[in-house]
């Protein structure tokens, strides 16, 4: 009897951990579903870069913003802003965008996802020939709601 009471009073906690797992489960299933690599240094696959890198990066590495100040004074103005460098490789974009460098502090997975950080570097260190090229043309939108066919 003793032992049928202690069953039960343990019901809501495995209750709980059965439902805590199958989410975690579900949850990673879809996190790794949704972080696919890109399959090639493409135009598309850069354009996408250059939006997260505005978006994630931007705030602290685009004209004016701090981290650019920062760069400008420690490395000089030619290589303060990081979308125009040369000399950066994704390996070392990877790593400073985790553990941080100087000022600037380390990033999260959840802040940054891998395959965002993946988009981000191959961004920054595109070659020379493809940093000539004009983007593609954005996609056309519509002022009143209506759909372009």
């Amino acid at each position: 009897m003793i032992q049928n009471l202690h069953i039960r009073s343990l019901a809501p906690y495995t209750s709980f951990a059965v439902l805590m797992a199958t989410m975690i489960a579900v949850g990673m299933g879809h996190s790794r579903a949704a972080q696919t690599k890109p399959t090639a240094d493409s135009a598309q696959s850069y354009a996408e870069g250059d939006k997260l890198f505005r978006a994630r990066c931007g705030y602290c590495h685009l004209v004016g913003g701090t981290g650019t100040i920062m760069l400008g004074r420690r490395l000089g103005n030619d290589r303060a802003l990081l979308a125009q460098r040369t000399d950066l490789t994704t390996a070392y974009v990877k790593k400073i965008t985790r553990v941080g460098i100087n000022g600037m502090p380390p990033h999260t997975r959840v802040e940054v996802p891998d395959n965002e950080l993946d988009l981000i570097a191959a961004y920054l260190t595109r070659p020379a020939s493809v940093r000539t090229q004009t983007p593609p043309p954005p996609p056309p939108t519509s002022t009143n709601g209506a759909t372009h066919e």
